[in-house]
């Protein structure tokens, strides 16, 4: 099928330039009364590459009254006044090294080029609060209209040194005097919003007199970052049909797989979920379904705090917490935070107060097996997808001695220390084992690996007679299983027998396959198995 050329803004964060060179463009115009209705100061968090930096120039040119560039555009239709204010913007992903000094450098020099430009006559002074507050006043004081602040990732300074105390509280005295300003001097300010990925301590945007407005979990602004599915049916029609042609697909599947690849993205309390926006239009340009949002590059320095981090492997599945908890700013002893706030976390499920969090999609959980989890079991980082495709092809091919041997290595090299309960008082044993805190690690560990490569697999499957440890579906098996700590594989398949476990599947044209696993207390992975 032929569809209509379109040119995708890959790389693009300049609004100009986008509406200029003709590329498609999702209108989130609507948002911007909607933000300065809210607040005057506000900050939004949302993971990397998700569109801030296009968020922020969409308001530069907004507040500089640049309306033909909105053009066709909801703003377009809704705004009577197009004042333009004098806008100060900071992008933060341009500065160089990683040192506070360089951090300060790049700041100042900010602030000169916005002298140069308002003829300010300022003094060359290296305090970089003062140089702010004093820019911020003088551009009021020649336009005689209060001033815009825009800031793009604001903690990107921050995030490339969390792993060297001594330059990070160097980076935080810097940062710390300079995000100060806005609010202090909010008699000179229009509006300021700062955009970043995490929250993070001892910036005065959390907390204290200071503090911003952070809209990062208000549900009215779900969807500012980010496409929906609606939008990428109305917008993407033709990308849509170019995969689909690509790799004979229907448009439905094809739908489908980008689904499951790139959506389910949820940071509120609303239903809406979006899609990774840099994935999906890289898919549209090339056609194919890759996994580009990791290799975009994640942070080395971010992988390495989550490795030595009290990083927990089980809490990512089933894991539920309260707002306050994935709302909080940075602690090296929760990781939890940080993996909500840069997306290898997200919303799946909500009960009162509390969130349930899981793994988004499948191109996160690809960034999850190439860069936390060999990290996490111990092995290579080059032998972990090798195994886990092995294990998916044995799963896909009926390979059922293959693909639990596969399991089982993997299994094998899962650290000691998630097998044993935590201790209550010294005097208990060391080491600890309790049956009941076992069978529940073995059951997350296990569905993790299988979410990890996207295997269709569910656990405590309620039926007639009981519920059923774990069922794996595909299009010709399906694999109906039953764990048990230090028994028998004949005493899980006749568990599978007496409660008629097979019974849903007794009409199902697939190849229907009982299981009975042992997992062992001394050796914590798998000891035996037997197929019926």
């Amino acid at each position: 099928m032929k569809t209509e050329r379109v040119r995708y803004p890959i790389g693009i964060q300049s609004f100009s330039k986008l509406r200029q060179s003709g590329c498609r463009y999702v209108d989130k115009t609507h948002f911007i009364p909607e933000l300065l209705w809210t607040s005057d100061f506000i900050f939004l968090s949302r993971p990397r590459r998700f569109g801030k930096s296009l968020l922020l120039s969409t308001l530069e040119a907004y507040f500089q009254g640049e309306k033909e560039l909105f053009k066709g555009l909801w703003i377009e239709e809704h705004e009577t006044e197009w004042k333009r204010y004098p806008v100060l913007r900071f992008d933060m992903t341009n500065t160089e090294g990683q040192s506070a000094e360089q951090m300060r450098s790049y700041l100042l020099k900010c602030c000169k080029t916005y002298e140069i430009y308002y003829s300010i006559d300022a003094d060359d002074t290296d305090d970089i609060g003062v140089r702010f507050s004093n820019l911020i006043r003088e551009v009021k004081e020649k336009t005689d209209t209060r001033v815009v602040i825009l800031i793009d990732e604001y903690d990107k300074g921050i995030l490339e040194t969390m792993d060297d105390q001594k330059r990070w509280e160097a980076m935080s005295i810097v940062l710390r005097a300079f995000y100060s300003q806005p609010k202090a001097m909010d008699e000179y300010v229009r509006f300021c919003m700062i955009t970043g990925v995490a929250r993070f301590p001892n910036y005065t945007l959390f907390s204290g007199p200071n503090n911003f407005t952070d809209i990062s979990m208000n549900k009215k602004f779900a969807s500012i970052c980010g496409i929906t599915q609606e939008e990428l049916l109305e917008n993407f029609e033709s990308g849509i049909n170019d995969i689909a042609d690509n790799h004979d697909w229907s448009f439905d599947d094809t739908v489908e797989a980008l689904r499951l690849k790139y959506d389910s993205y949820r940071f509120t309390r609303s239903h809406e979920k979006v899609y990774n926006p840099f994935s999906l239009l890289n898919a549209f340009t090339t056609t194919e379904l890759d996994d580009f949002w990791v290799k975009s590059g994640t942070s080395k320095v971010f992988v390495k705090y989550l490795s030595n981090a009290n990083f927990d492997l089980l809490e990512l599945q089933d894991l539920w917490v309260n707002k306050r908890r994935m709302e909080d700013i940075f602690k090296k002893n929760d990781s939890i935070p940080l993996l909500f706030q840069t997306g290898y976390l997200t919303i799946a499920d909500t009960r009162g107060d509390l969130f349930r969090l899981a793994i988004p999609n499948g191109e996160v959980r690809s960034a999850l097996v190439e860069e936390l989890i060999p990290r996490y079991t111990g092995i290579s980082e080059d032998k972990l997808p090798i195994k886990l495709q092995n294990l998916k092809e044995k799963i896909n091919d009926g390979d059922i001695d293959g693909w639990i041997v596969e399991l089982q290595s993997i299994i094998g090299k899962i650290p000691y220390h998630l097998f044993a309960k935590p201790k209550k008082s010294e005097e208990e044993a060391e080491e600890e084992l309790h049956i009941s805190h076992l069978e529940t690690t073995y059951h997350i560990i296990v569905n993790i690996i299988f979410q990890m490569v996207s295997i269709d697999a569910r656990s405590e499957i309620a039926v007639s007679g009981g519920r059923i440890d774990m069922v794996i579906e595909n299009k010709n098996y399906v694999y109906v299983i039953e764990y048990k700590l230090d028994g028998t594989p004949e005493e899980a398949l006749r568990q599978i027998d007496d409660k008629g476990y097979l019974i849903p599947w007794s009409a199902d044209g697939r190849q229907v396959f009982k299981i009975g696993i042992v997992f062992s207390s001394q050796t914590h992975s798998i000891s035996s198995w037997k197929v019926a």
